[in-house]
C-alpha cells in the first residue's frame, strides 16, 4: 500500500495551511496531520521547514518525501516513488482542530485532522 505519498500530498496541499505573514506553512512545522483511512489505519504526517515530510502509520509503515511551493501551489514528491511526477495542488488554509475528508489518489476517502503538537 503506497498511499503515503498521496496522503502527504493531501496533507500539505489541501489540508493544513495556516497563513502567516512570512510563511504560509508556519502552522505545519510544529503540528501534526492525522489521517484515518476507511480501514482505520491512522497515519501521522510531519511537515518540516527544510522542504521534507515524514509519515508513520498504525500499521508500522513509514514514508518520506519532499515538498515545495510554486506560487499558490504546493508540489509533493514521495521518496518511495522516485520516478513518479510530483503532485501539485492549490494551497487551502486550515486551522488546528479542523476536520475534513480527503479523496486519495486510489479513490478512497480519508478523514483528516490537524492536531496541535508533534
Amino acid at each position: 500500500m503506497r498511499l503515503f505519498g498521496a496522503i502527504a500530498f493531501a496533507a500539505v496541499a489541501s489540508a493544513s495551511v495556516a497563513y502567516a505573514a512570512d510563511d504560509p506553512f508556519a502552522n505545519l512545522f510544529s503540528n501534526t496531520l492525522v489521517y484515518t483511512s476507511p480501514k482505520h489505519v491512522v497515519m501521522k504526517v510531519l511537515v518540516q521547514k527544510d522542504g521534507t515530510w515524514t509519515s508513520t502509520a498504525s500499521d508500522n509503515k513509514t514514508d518520506n518525501g519532499a515538498w515545495a511551493t510554486l506560487g499558490n501551489y504546493v508540489c509533493i514528491s514521495d521518496a518511495a516513488m522516485p520516478k513518479a511526477k510530483p503532485d501539485c495542488d492549490k494551497i487551502k488554509p486550515r486551522n488546528i482542530g479542523d476536520k475534513w475528508t480527503q479523496k486519495m489518489r486510489n479513490g478512497t476517502v480519508d478523514k483528516v485532522t490537524l492536531v496541535s503538537g508533534r
